[in-house]
């Protein structure tokens, strides 16, 4: 053994140096623009891990970067910074259609370039931003000679949770895809969760989830660690297993994590379409409208009508004229068909698909149905229901789309009912992530807009293509029609604009004034009130808005008024107060008029609410409110509402009385 003594200097300085250097690692801070919010990037030997802090407390400690790559070693430690570089952006762009007609991007970015020592010497670049409202995160795989066409086996993305948080989810990884009621649990008790996951604690609220998700899997969060505190990237794999087939250069989805001080602020948030592309799509405004439709739907799912051709069939072109004419007599810009082309007989669902996109059924004459629609200033809104069929749909895809141009028809509702893809492949992996981008990039070409059901969840993309108008991607009003005994809670809508509704506009479709389908679904009720089905076109946000009801449930109802006046495209939103799964307050602003729009919801818990007016604009308005009468309450009295009127102005108090299940919704008009 070497006496130290006997070890010339130089060398001992030497060995002590590099030991220093491997045992050093490097740390990179990032703070918002308003120093609320700080991350740290460190890499050390062992890999690269990052945390974050918000108004200097702990929200996420350290948590681990990286990938397993399929035939390789993991690409997560023995990195090397090699470049950093930092910037600052600050800009407001204009929304073709949205919650608000400005956005303000304000954040910092810092970027790290990392390349590993030795071995494969692959190169990896980090990139995290840090805005007001919360961060974004992801990677950058450079082209590069050792890694070139290969397959993602995991994403290692970590979320350390500081503490055991409330905690807001949905199951992943069930044959319903997203149509699942929302749990309330600790944060130790959620197993595998789809985002957004919503987390709150006194005085703070988190959001995770992820923006532009473009040729990649969607990411759940499985529970990993000892303390159950830990939630890992889970990447929904296709059938083999793989969870990405990648090639570089690759950018991943961001990461996001939104932070607020209360849960009504994430509402408020921006941050998921401001990490998202601009507009690629350029001048849309030839048919990219938004407005609002009814439609042959909500008859099928009482049970009076069917979507197959015969006795019952609901696609009629006598039905559908009868719809074309209410909508014409109030401010409805659509009528959807369901169930108008052929491949609807029996158990459609059961079966593989056998639709065809562009013959009508018997007893449906689209031509006549579209020229007396055009007659009364009214379009159709087209339907492609897929059962899951995504090769026999893609086969007829372009032909469909050029028939519905042909036709004059801008808009259509897209569906994928079934437990799989293909009967093998999950709805939220790569497999359908390309699909609906060959959809919406199909539907753009041909002047249509897309409203899509049993999809992949929002992730902004809509700024990016403005004719990605809404989608469901959560269990939606149907549910308290056409599913006996399993309708939602009263609490659901009051849960879902803080967490499916952080995602991107819900089409939820509201606005059920019948409460009673005795004949067909006995077991049945919607849990609101009607005044609650009102304020919905407020608080649950949709550029397309559907009239759910039947025509004659309408007709000469006073209630439809409001309706008849809620714009769906907004100049502002502001949520003003609330709290998940009890209520909610929200209000917005016409785009096209002084007008401001509220909407106030409960659960099944009556409360009385005073809601300041100091979002109106100087002057004096006229506010119409629809509220909920004396005895009004969701299960025995949901048809019991007041239509009052009074002149207010900023600053005043307006008082709401909710009962069980209820709600308000108040047009302020400008004097």
């Amino acid at each position: 053994m070497h006496n130290l003594f006997t070890i010339p200097l130089f060398l001992l300085l030497s060995v002590l140096l590099v030991t220093a250097q491997a045992a050093e690692p490097s740390s990179q801070q990032l703070t918002s623009p308003d120093g609320s919010i700080e991350v740290t990037v460190e890499v050390r030997d062992a890999g690269v891990y990052y945390s974050v802090q918000y108004k200097k407390q702990a929200v996420i400690q350290a948590s681990r970067l990286g990938f397993d790559i399929q035939g390789q070693p993991q690409l997560a430690a023995n990195l090397e910074v090699t470049d950093v570089q930092r910037n600052t952006t600050h800009q407001a762009w204009q929304q073709v259609w949205g919650e608000r007609a400005e956005v303000v991007d304000h954040h910092n970015q810092l970027s790290i370039s990392l390349q590993e020592r030795e071995g494969l010497q692959r190169k990896l670049e980090l990139v995290f931003r840090a805005f007001d409202d919360g961060i974004g995160f992801r990677y950058h795989l450079p082209q590069q000679p050792n890694l070139q066409e290969f397959a993602i086996e995991d994403e290692l993305t970590e979320f350390a949770l500081a503490q055991n948080y409330h905690a807001w989810w949905i199951p992943a990884y069930r044959d319903q895809r997203y149509e699942y009621q929302y749990l309330k649990s600790a944060l130790s008790s959620i197993d595998v969760a789809h985002t957004p996951l919503t987390l709150t604690d006194d005085g703070i609220a988190i959001a995770i989830h992820e923006a532009a998700l473009v040729d990649y899997a969607s990411m759940t969060l499985r529970n990993v660690s000892d303390n159950h505190k830990t939630l890992k990237a889970d990447l929904v794999p296709w059938a083999d297993g793989t969870k990405v087939y990648a090639k570089t250069p690759l950018t991943t989805p961001w990461r996001t994590i939104q932070i607020a001080s209360q849960a009504a602020e994430l509402i408020n948030s921006d941050l998921i379409v401001n990490l998202n592309e601009p507009n690629r799509l350029g001048d849309t405004s030839a048919y990219v409208k938004p407005g609002k439709y009814m439609g042959v739907w909500w008859e099928m799912h009482i049970g009076s009508k069917s979507w197959s051709p015969g006795a019952d069939q609901g696609a009629t072109t006598e039905r559908v004229k009868e719809y074309i004419d209410f909508a014409a007599e109030h401010d409805i810009d659509g009528v959807l068909v369901e169930g108008w082309n052929k491949g609807w007989e029996g158990e459609w669902w059961q079966r593989k698909p056998t639709f065809i996109f562009d013959e009508p059924v018997v007893g449906f004459d689209i031509q006549a149905a579209v020229d007396y629609a055009s007659s009364k200033g009214r379009q159709l809104v087209g339907h492609h229901e897929t059962a899951a069929g995504i090769a026999h749909y893609e086969a007829q895809m372009e032909r469909a789309f050029a028939y519905y141009q042909k036709l004059g028809i801008h808009s259509v509702k897209m569906g994928y009912v079934g437990t799989r893809l293909e009967g093998k492949e999950w709805h939220h992996g790569q497999f359908m992530v390309r699909h609906f981008a060959k959809v919406v990039a199909t539907a753009a070409k041909y002047q249509v807009m897309v409203n899509a059901h049993e999809t992949i969840k929002d992730t902004g993309l809509r700024r990016t293509y403005p004719n990605l108008m809404t989608r469901e991607c959560v269990r939606g009003m149907e549910y308290n029609g056409g599913s006996p005994d399993t309708g939602n809670l009263p609490n659901h809508t009051v849960i879902i604009p803080f967490t499916r509704g952080l995602a991107g506009p819900t089409d939820f479709t509201p606005g059920i004034f019948n409460f009673d389908y005795q004949e067909h679904r006995p077991y049945n009720r919607v849990p609101t009130t009607l005044a609650k089905q009102l304020a919905l076109y407020v608080t649950l946000y949709s550029p397309l808005q559907m009239a759910a009801d039947l025509p004659e449930n309408y007709q000469g109802h006073p209630a439809f008024q409001f309706i008849d006046d809620v714009p769906t495209d907004w100049q502002e939103s502001r949520a003003l107060q609330g709290e998940i799964g009890e209520f909610l307050v929200i209000a917005r602003k016409d785009r096209h008029s002084e007008d401001w729009y509220l909407g106030a919801t409960s659960n099944e818990t009556p409360r009385q609410l005073s809601i300041k007016l100091d979002f109106l604009d100087a002057g004096r308005y006229q506010a119409t409110i629809y509220r909920d009468g004396e005895q009004a309450h969701w299960r025995t009295n949901p048809e019991d509402y007041v239509i009052e009127s009074k002149k207010v102005k900023a600053g005043q108090v307006l008082k709401l009385d909710l009962k069980p299940g209820g709600g308000a919704a108040v047009r302020l008009h400008r004097l």
